[in-house]
């Protein structure tokens, strides 16, 4: 555009128009001005683009002992790599650790759950712009719970479930508690609600994560496989029967579809292997229609098989994954899969499945990772962990706790 036509635009129009693009590429062109820079400060600003900006399916692979997150973008016919800082507390990302570890994600908000066993404290961060916030400390000891999170503009639930640690050297799968935070509640920063139990014999693994949808948070439970179902308005918990849960290996539930408008749906996505040739090995997806059955029943519901990776792709997945397992996640209407490696600490590849066009595609080697699965030199470490990312400039949620006030604003890389 001609500069001398720019100058001339109402700067209500400017900022209307740097409200709609998408995060990336407002931060790239946000040193170009004084006046833009600032515009990251300004509330109505921030606002605009929250309601105006593209929804972003990226997804997130975070390595602790790397000090930064591998970004994904999916949409793109040869989906692309790009690298930002993690937001840690002082002393992480040095390869010593930061005493926090991921568990979820949510409407641009990354969860980090304390190490240390006890009472465990949960820390939000938005990786754009370095905001942290603690959650209260959980109510009941827990020594490697599984948490769920569902953030929204105004809201945050927060659910830290199993592993109760009933003696110093003992711990059972007994009870979840559940923070709840809303700008329209009393307090508005948030409270415990009181525990609720699990079902029986509850196996949970905390790297399986939680999904959620309709109010309801769903996970895996194992031994033998089961889907709990967790009615946060209710506080009460179901079991809900997966489909071929004999034949089912290294199962994951994420949510499919939803986005900023429309209603996310739980699907199981799950390694199957069976021993008659009929039912060959695969991987498939369901999703879950769920009834409307009353509190505590899970609302009954059905599995319908909706995609099944083609026989082609299954054999140079298998191979890659050699038995190991996978990380898996859905934002959007794509779903990401990663198989583990030998040592675990950084993906080396991730095939990525678009629901819509029913297409399965490699994404690239990651440029970011080190020869033999290290990322940025990076030494030992618990493994990755892949999640729904959205980069946001604004989570306004997290203002409902103490926020520690934003450091420094950072670039996406790549």
């Amino acid at each position: 555009m001609d500069p001398r036509v720019w100058r001339r635009l109402p700067q209500p129009l400017v900022d209307r128009v740097l409200a709609c693009l998408p995060t990336p590429a407002f931060l790239r062109i946000r040193a170009a001005c004084r006046r833009f820079y600032h515009l990251l400060f300004s509330s109505p600003f921030l606002h605009s683009h929250l309601l105006l900006s593209p929804h972003l399916p990226f997804f997130a692979f975070v390595v602790p002992s790397a000090g930064h997150l591998l970004l994904l973008d999916p949409t793109l016919q040869a989906p692309s790599w790009s690298r930002l800082p993690l937001p840690l507390p002082p002393g992480g990302g040095d390869g010593g650790g930061s005493g926090f570890s991921p568990a979820a994600a949510s409407a641009g908000l990354l969860a980090f759950l304390s190490d240390a066993s006890g009472h465990k404290t949960l820390l939000l961060a938005n990786p754009i712009t370095r905001l942290l916030a603690a959650l209260p400390l959980c109510p009941t000891p827990r020594l490697s719970p599984t948490v769920g999170l569902a953030a929204g503009p105004t809201s945050i639930i927060a659910v830290v479930a199993g592993d109760d640690l009933v003696s110093p050297f003992a711990v059972k799968n007994i009870s979840a508690d559940t923070f709840v935070a809303d700008a329209a509640s009393v307090p508005p920063s948030g409270f415990w609600a009181p525990s609720s139990l699990l079902p029986r014999l509850s196996s949970l693994d905390p790297r399986a994560g939680m999904a959620f949808a309709s109010g309801r948070f769903y996970c895996m439970s194992s031994s033998p496989f089961a889907v709990l179902v967790f009615d946060v308005a209710a506080n009460v918990w179901s079991k809900v029967q997966p489909p071929m849960r004999r034949f089912l290996r290294s199962p994951a539930l994420v949510e499919l579809g939803g986005g900023r408008d429309g209603a996310a749906r739980v699907a199981l996505v799950s390694a199957v292997e069976k021993s008659r040739l009929s039912v060959p090995r695969s991987v498939r997806v369901w999703t879950f229609r769920g009834g409307h059955g009353g509190a505590g029943s899970g609302g009954g519901g059905a599995w319908t098989e909706v995609a099944r990776m083609p026989p082609e792709v299954h054999a140079q997945f298998a191979a890659t994954e050699g038995g190991r397992g996978f990380e898996c996640a859905a934002h959007g209407e794509y779903i990401v899969l990663a198989p583990r490696g030998p040592v675990a600490q950084a993906p080396t590849t991730a095939l990525v499945f678009d629901s819509r066009r029913d297409e399965w595609r490699w994404a690239p080697p990651c440029l970011y990772v080190a020869h033999g699965g290290g990322v940025g030199g990076g030494v030992g470490g618990a493994g990755f962990r892949v999640f729904a990312y959205e980069p946001r400039l604004a989570t306004p949620a997290i203002g409902l706790l103490d926020a520690t006030a934003p450091v420094a604003l950072h670039v996406m890389h790549g």
